[in-house]
């Protein structure tokens, strides 16, 4: 690592340290939720039983998605494990092979795991066919619930909402994630373009895209592959594009459920969707996903892309990328006649119906995604992630200031 980059690591985990103390500091609270105590609305001898129940529960059954969060779990299953006495046994699989499998798991009414993993585009799915646990039970039961470490009102209220189903909470989320424009400074300034100023709407990006499109460099980068098992591919995307040109899926969500595929606003964010693959990306762009445009990214040949903002380290990664982070400039996406449109997608952790130790594991809920535990991972540089808790900070604007004010 050259000189610059340690400056550069060691500055942005000094601000990092700074902030999550602040955020930690003067009301932490416990890491251990409450133990019985009689309270609650419900009597004595139900709560006792309930903590009792979690006294006697010492094993725990994780399956969860590969990615930042389930690797950095990963590395504290040994500190839960050692203070609570509990075995902790977890599955790690990719995305696609994940959801196939907890489809044949919560269908089949299996009680192999206690805690899963679940994205907003499966949520509904699991909620509305009575496979997941709800918590309100749980979260009212306060010999096994700690008010002060749960820490409700610190979550995001739209991302605690995207976990409820029919006035019930399915789950905690873990982060919440939408999507940034992205471009490089380098190659608009190559190409006579200000490397400050982004395009602002649909129809400029499609004219820089035509401008950049040359040379071995490729002019934008979006998903085009078909969603499928728990990959968004461009659903994740190309919806920005349709509402903002005025489209939608049906007539009056929920009231009237009349599909509107076939009216010119959506034919047009589709016809304009399929150009942008076809003519000014490239090759196999009409089937690519985020690996694939993390791909050219790193190879330094995409002036634009569309993708999440959780997956900016490996952009910039100087050991894995030709793309400088001081080449790449970030802003929201592009504005279409009705506005502008960014995708929502919470990712939580879920209790299943049939799981067979729930109490234990809405504890391991409560102490992973605590304040404190979160504090201290991001203290670690384990999870930068976008945020769950109000106040983490999204790694990509924590990057790009410290790069402002690193040491030359």
């Amino acid at each position: 690592m050259s000189t610059k980059m340690q400056r550069l690591f060691s500055l942005m985990m000094a601000v990092l340290m700074m902030l999550s103390l602040t955020a930690c500091g003067g009301n932490a609270t416990s890491s251990t939720p409450a133990s019985v105590s009689g309270s609650g609305s419900e009597s004595g001898e139900q709560v006792s039983e309930a903590a009792k129940r979690l006294e006697e529960q010492k094993e725990l059954n994780i399956m969860f998605v590969a990615g930042n969060f389930a690797e950095s779990m990963q590395k504290i299953y040994d500190d839960y494990e050692k203070e609570y006495g509990v075995k902790i046994n977890y599955t790690i699989l990719g995305v696609d092979t994940y959801f196939q499998k907890m489809l044949v798991e919560m269908s089949s009414e299996s009680d192999a795991y206690d805690l899963i993993y679940l994205m907003s585009p499966q949520f509904l799915q699991y909620a509305s066919n009575d496979w997941l646990y709800p918590l309100d039970d749980l979260i009212a039961d306060k010999s096994i619930t700690d008010d002060a470490l749960l820490d409700l009102d610190g979550l995001m209220q739209s991302s605690v909402d995207a976990q409820r189903y029919e006035d019930k909470l399915y789950g905690l989320p873990v982060c919440s994630l939408t999507t940034l424009l992205y471009w490089r400074k380098d190659l608009f300034e190559a190409a006579g373009l200000d490397p400050e100023q982004p395009p602002e709407t649909w129809e400029e990006l499609r004219e820089y895209a035509q401008l950049l499109h040359k040379d071995g460099v490729y002019g934008v980068g979006m998903r085009g592959a078909r969603s499928a098992g728990g990959s968004e591919g461009l659903i994740w995307e190309w919806p920005m594009v349709m509402y903002s040109m005025g489209g939608d899926f049906v007539a009056d969500f929920p009231n009237d459920m009349t599909p509107t595929l076939n009216t010119p606003e959506v034919v047009e964010s589709v016809e304009y969707y399929a150009d942008l693959l076809q003519n000014y990306s490239f090759p196999g762009a009409t089937t690519c996903n985020f690996e694939d445009i993390t791909v050219s990214v790193q190879q330094g040949d995409l002036a634009m892309w569309i993708d999440g903002a959780a997956i900016v380290p490996n952009y910039i990664d100087p050991e894995k990328s030709k793309t400088r982070e001081e080449d790449v400039g970030f802003a929201p996406v592009p504005a279409g006649p009705e506005g502008r449109c960014a995708p929502l997608n919470v990712h939580s952790v879920n209790i299943p119906k049939n799981a067979k130790n729930k109490e234990r594991a809405w504890h391991f809920m409560q102490w992973a995604l605590s304040e404190e535990t979160l504090c201290a991972l991001a203290r670690k540089g384990i999870w930068l992630q976008c945020p769950g808790r109000r106040y983490t900070i999204m790694p990509i604007l924590l990057r790009k200031m410290m790069s402002a004010t690193a040491p030359g």
